[in-house]
Parts: C-alpha cells; sequence; structure tokens
C-alpha cells in the first residue's frame, strides 16, 4: 500500500509541475501578454524539475537517500521556479487588483497565472508529504 501512496504522490507532484511550466510558457506567449519578453527559466525549471520527480520514483534502483536528495533538488528547482514566477508577473498579477474594464484575455491571463502559481505550490506540497511516507520497499 505504501508503494502506491510514494508513486501517486510523485505522480501528482511531477504532473502539477509540467503543467505549471506549460500553462506559465502558454501565459507569456499568447493573448494579453504575447510579445512581451518573460523569464524562460520558469518552464526550464518546472520541467527538469518534473523529470528529477519521475527518477526519484525508481527509488528502488537509486537507493534512499539518492532518491530523496533528488525529491530535495526538486523542491529547490520549484520554490526558485516559483519566486522567478512572482518576479516576472508581479506588475500584471498587481494590475489584477485595480477595478476597472479589462479584455478577456487579460482575465485569461490572470487566471492561468494564478493557476500556475497553485500548481507550484501543490507540487511542492507532495513532494513535502512523500517525505513523510518514507521508504515503500522497507516493511
Amino acid at each position: 500500500m505504501k508503494k502506491f501512496v510514494n508513486i501517486g504522490l510523485l505522480g501528482i507532484a511531477a504532473i502539477a509541475a509540467l503543467l505549471s511550466g506549460i500553462f506559465f510558457n502558454v501565459v507569456s506567449t499568447t493573448g494579453y501578454l504575447a510579445g512581451n519578453p518573460y523569464n524562460v527559466g520558469v518552464t526550464v525549471m518546472c520541467i527538469i524539475a518534473a523529470v528529477i520527480i519521475c527518477a526519484s520514483a525508481l527509488s528502488r534502483f537509486f537507493g534512499e537517500k539518492i532518491a530523496m536528495a533528488l525529491q530535495i533538488v526538486a523542491v529547490i528547482l520549484l520554490a526558485v521556479g516559483f519566486v522567478f514566477m512572482l518576479m516576472d508577473k508581479a506588475n500584471f498579477l498587481g494590475d489584477s487588483f485595480i477595478p476597472m474594464e479589462r479584455p478577456a484575455e487579460f482575465t485569461n491571463g490572470i487566471n492561468l497565472t494564478y493557476a500556475s502559481l497553485i500548481l507550484l505550490a501543490v507540487s511542492a506540497v507532495f513532494l513535502a508529504a512523500n517525505g513523510f511516507v518514507g521508504n515503500p520497499d522497507k516493511k
């Protein structure tokens, strides 16, 4: 049972990290923000974190300590990606709190930006929860 919980938590964390990077890339290149410069490092960090999370799921082949080290590296990448995302979209997110009429592209961009921030946080929380589950190979 512990094995399925471990794989499930890591799978959800990897999918959330990957979707966060995709959403950030979509928001930054299309719609209201099309043509504006953006931080490509966020997308790269999310993709690398998702690959590292998937690699840490193979703890049976690496060993428990290496898998935990990989998960710590993934959490650090997600945290740095979260900070870079906030720095990149601070003005955009701040404009959403000013009450005025805006086009639908702006609303869609804000919603996807919030979704990508939430998915990054969900990925980090699921990685932390996986740390409390323990090694699935131990009885």
